[in-house]
């Protein structure tokens, strides 16, 4: 394998080399995990919380953030989110982009400032994640409680709850009662 080395040497070069390859590959992961992470989600500021809005594509997240922006609320990020740890230990979102740019389907792809001017912000803590899904009638239609669970990032646990939603269903107005709720009591569970 390595003729110039000898023999008795070989294994133990061996394995140093795997050690330092391994070495490396950990010192790569772990300044990927000081850089943060990157996720195909759509985050909002909705009256001070960050909610990251998660679900298939064409779920309506882009469409729920418009109709919030428009409610008064304001757009950090849509499509992809980079998250990293602030200096409190909390997770905080950005736009992977200099000026956040929203998608509406069948329009394009639009700057949101130029839609809304003053209803975008560079950055959110996250607090609460939305899994949209869609509504299905023979698991969903006898459903009284939310689903809620926690979802991992970054080594933090966020409460997460999912949305089964009926086509036609309003988004927007969803987030922001979760929104409300969890600003008041710190869960996404009926009062």
């Amino acid at each position: 394998m390595h003729s110039h080395i000898p023999a008795r040497l070989s294994s133990a070069f061996h394995f140093r080399y795997r050690t330092t390859q391994l070495i490396e590959r950990a010192r790569r992961d772990m300044t990927d995990l000081m850089d943060g992470a990157t996720i195909q989600a759509v985050l909002v500021e909705v009256n001070g919380i960050g909610v990251l809005l998660k679900g298939p594509a064409g779920s309506g997240k882009s469409l729920a953030a418009l109709r919030l922006m428009d409610r008064g609320h304001r757009l950090v990020a849509d499509d992809l989110v980079a998250v990293n740890i602030g200096p409190d230990g909390a997770l905080i979102g950005r736009s992977t982009e200099e000026d956040v740019r929203i998608e509406i389907r069948g329009l394009g792809v639009f700057r949101a400032k130029s839609l809304f001017e003053r209803k975008t912000a560079r950055s959110a803590c996250i607090n609460l994640v939305i899994e949209i899904d869609e509504y299905d009638p023979k698991t969903d239609a006898a459903r009284i409680t939310p689903q809620v669970s926690e979802m991992l990032l970054l080594g933090s646990m966020l409460p997460c709850v999912r949305v089964p939603l009926p086509q036609g269903a309003d988004c927007a107005l969803i987030v922001e009662l979760l929104a409300g709720i969890f600003a008041r009591s710190g869960t996404v569970t009926a009062e």
